[in-house]
C-alpha cells in the first residue's frame, strides 16, 4: 500500500511540474541587415500596412516561429548585423493592414499611439538578448525603432493563438 500511495504522489507531482515545463514559447528572433550604414534619413515607405513591395527591404526581422501559444514568450533575439546596434518592440496590434502612426521628423513609430509590450533595447552587433512577456491571444507586432530601421522593413508580426 506504501509503494501505490508513494507511485500515486509521484505521478501527482510530474503533473503538476508538466505544465510548467511546457508553459513557455520560444520563438527565436533574427535581426537582418542588408545595407550596413546605408541612408536612412528618409523613410522608405516599408512600413506595415503600406502595401510595398518587401523584396526591396533594406532590413529585416525574421521570427521562427511566427505563431506562439498563449502565456509566457520568451523572445531569444539575435542582431546578425555588421555594424549597426538593433532593437526589438513588441506591440498589440488589430490587423496587419493597419499603418503605424510615424513622426517624420525623428524618422520613427510614435510609441504614443501605439500598446507596447516591452522592449530589447541597444542590441549591439552580433550580439543576443532575451525578453519574456506574458501574452494574451492576438496579434503581436515585433520592429525595430531606431531611426529609419521600421521603415526600411525591420518588423513582423506574429500570432499568439
Amino acid at each position: 500500500m506504501k509503494l501505490i500511495k508513494a507511485l500515486a504522489g509521484a505521478a501527482l507531482f510530474a503533473c503538476l511540474l508538466a505544465p510548467v515545463a511546457l508553459a513557455e514559447t520560444i520563438v527565436k528572433i533574427t535581426l537582418i541587415d542588408k545595407m550596413g550604414n546605408g541612408d536612412l534619413s528618409k523613410p522608405l515607405g516599408l512600413g506595415m500596412g503600406m502595401n510595398a513591395d518587401m523584396a526591396q527591404a533594406k532590413m529585416g526581422i525574421a521570427a521562427n516561429p511566427k505563431s506562439a501559444l498563449p502565456g509566457m514568450v520568451r523572445f531569444d533575439v539575435t542582431n546578425l548585423a555588421s555594424g549597426l546596434v538593433h532593437e526589438v518592440q513588441v506591440a498589440r496590434i488589430n490587423d496587419e493592414a493597419q499603418v503605424l502612426p510615424y513622426d517624420q521628423s525623428r524618422n520613427k513609430v510614435d510609441l504614443e499611439g501605439l500598446q507596447t509590450l516591452g522592449a530589447v533595447s541597444e542590441i549591439m552587433p552580433n550580439k543576443s538578448a532575451s525578453l519574456i512577456l506574458d501574452l494574451a491571444p492576438g496579434k503581436y507586432l515585433l520592429f525595430c525603432n531606431v531611426a529609419g530601421h521600421y521603415m526600411a522593413g525591420m518588423w513582423t508580426v506574429i500570432d499568439v493563438k
